[in-house]
């Protein structure tokens, strides 16, 4: 029994890592450097709980104090910035697909972890593409469902905007996602597209 026990310990810490997102606290900052009180952390593309997103990279994600706290005005506010490998254009269906699977993905393995079944069927982001420049970064707009596990598996819709930023010289592109259930006209958003700018969203 204590065996069993201690084999399932290790597939979860290999499968999540130290944190449901990622390497935890300690991974160094090389994109989002800030703001300083927002949670860091740091994980590979795909993620243990999303093996089959089809990006390769990694991901850098800054959690807003209050994350995870359901009666916080920050609460599930984020930024995310994807670092994709490669120099394939990324797409309306591109990121289409990386929302769907990473989402159901993080619902569904948190959710299983603490006994929650959130229903999959309901996770299926919407994304719009927004008018932008010629020659400036692609941006979306999308709308995702989430039924919040870390808690007690509420059903909540992100707002979600998206950036897309060709690296060409790295060989990768940047995906700069900011996400939060408030609408983007609240004070949050802010924060969340002053930290897009520094990654070169505008």
């Amino acid at each position: 029994m204590v065996k069993h026990f201690l084999y399932l310990l290790v597939v979860i810490c290999v499968s999540f890592g130290p944190s449901a997102f990622g390497q935890g606290k300690n991974a160094t900052p090389t994109i989002l450097k800030g703001p300083a009180d927002w949670r860091f952390e740091r994980l590979p593309i795909p993620p243990g709980f999303a093996p089959d997103v089809k990006w390769n990279g990694f991901e850098e994600a800054r959690f807003a104090p209050g994350m995870f706290d359901p009666s916080s005005a920050n609460y599930f506010s984020y930024a995310l910035v994807v670092s994709v490998e490669g120099t394939n254009p990324v797409e309306k269906a591109d990121v289409q697909d990386f929302l769907d699977k990473y989402i159901k993905g993080l619902s569904v393995g948190v959710g299983r972890r603490k006994g929650l079944t959130p229903d999959a069927s309901q996770l299926g982001a919407t994304v719009t593409a927004l008018k932008s420049e010629s020659g400036s970064p692609a941006k979306f707009e999308a709308i995702v469902p989430f039924f919040d596990t870390f808690n007690d598996g509420r059903k909540i819709i992100l707002n979600l905007r998206i950036t897309v930023i060709p690296r060409a010289d790295e060989k990768r592109t940047f995906v700069v996602l900011l996400i939060s259930p408030k609408p983007t006209d609240a004070e949050i958003w802010k924060t969340l597209r002053s930290i897009g700018e520094e990654v070169g969203t505008k």
